[in-house]
């Protein structure tokens, strides 16, 4: 189940007689035996704008239009579809989209309810919006995705065509000890925190202990020290890159001044990268295939829905 969205729909513009307000609705499309209106065409049309910084040129606002009643012929097929299959959607599967939802976004049923009506929907109205995805996600299932085969036999191919977007970034585990410096820090005062790094360096390198030597400078110098964590080399800022360069795995950096500090680093680990075998982007690389030939069969399923519908546009 994708994270959910709300849109708030706006009510769109309304014809305005001497005698009292009015909406001016005409046929815009018939499909088979149900009818789209331009006052349901005006309301999508109305939210789609209300979204956009700019507002379109009367051009594209036609192209736009026009886009979005052939989005709405193509739904009416699919409800119609739905309709002809019989699907429905039981309580207990909304329930279980509803906590999905709630975990994907780390949400309280009542915090859930809250940023529905925020967006100014009633949570009624949402729930039936997510029956609806739900029964159109069945109707794919039935019609598209079950007629989808990915042999292995693809999945290998893909993978030695794509090896580079498999590969293993280089990554580092550090620890350091910060001292930390003030921007409004003399250069005197500067030179003097280096140099008591350099101490707490030498220290280091005789074998004690990197957080009891940094606690040994806590009270006078403000400096800390623990793990830092594990980081690709392009997180890093450049200074640590050249300060750890070339330093062994166990060893320390010199000391390296960046914004708002001194440190000195430790190499605790280094990660070469590589190549991410098969086996463990095997069932990664299977979905992304899927996927790709879902969209194109659904593509071709919507155009047969199309070519075999009485669909009459009247704009």
């Amino acid at each position: 189940m994708k994270r959910f969205g709300i849109a708030l729909l706006l009510l769109c513009s309304i014809g305005l007689s001497s005698a009292s307000a009015v909406v001016v609705s005409r046929i815009a499309a018939v499909v088979n035996k149900d009818i789209i209106t331009t006052h349901q065409l005006d309301q999508k049309l109305q939210a789609k704008l209300a979204k956009n910084e700019r507002q379109p040129s009367p051009a594209q606002l036609g192209a736009l239009r026009q886009e979005l009643l052939s989005r709405m012929i193509e739904e009416t097929l699919v409800q119609q579809r739905i309709k002809a299959l019989n699907l429905n959607v039981s309580d207990e599967e909304v329930e279980t989209a509803l906590l999905d939802v709630q975990q994907q976004n780390k949400l309280t049923r009542e915090e859930l309810k809250e940023a529905v009506l925020d967006q100014g929907l009633e949570f009624d109205a949402y729930l039936d919006n997510l029956r609806k995805q739900i029964l159109r996600y069945k109707l794919i299932g039935e019609e598209v995705r079950s007629q989808v085969d990915v042999p292995e036999r693809e999945v290998v191919e893909y993978y030695r065509a794509h090896l580079d977007d498999y590969r293993l970034a280089p990554e580092v585990q550090l620890s350091a000890i910060t001292f930390p410096v003030s921007e409004k820090a003399s250069g005197q005062e500067r030179q003097q925190i280096l140099k008591v790094a350099g101490e707490a360096l030498s220290r280091l390198r005789q074998g004690e202990e990197l957080v009891q030597v940094a606690a040994s400078y806590n009270k006078t110098y403000g400096a800390t020290g623990g793990e830092l964590g594990r980081f690709l080399y392009g997180e890093l800022v450049p200074e640590f890159v050249e300060a750890i360069n070339g330093v062994e795995t166990g060893s320390f950096s010199e000391p390296v001044a960046v914004a708002g500090g001194v440190h000195v680093l430790r190499v605790d680990d280094r990660f070469p990268g590589g190549l991410r075998q098969f086996g463990a982007v095997k069932f990664e690389i299977h979905q992304l295939i899927l996927d790709q030939k879902t969209d194109a069969r659904i593509k071709e399923w919507t155009r047969a829905l199309k070519v075999k519908a009485f669909i009459d546009v009247r704009l």
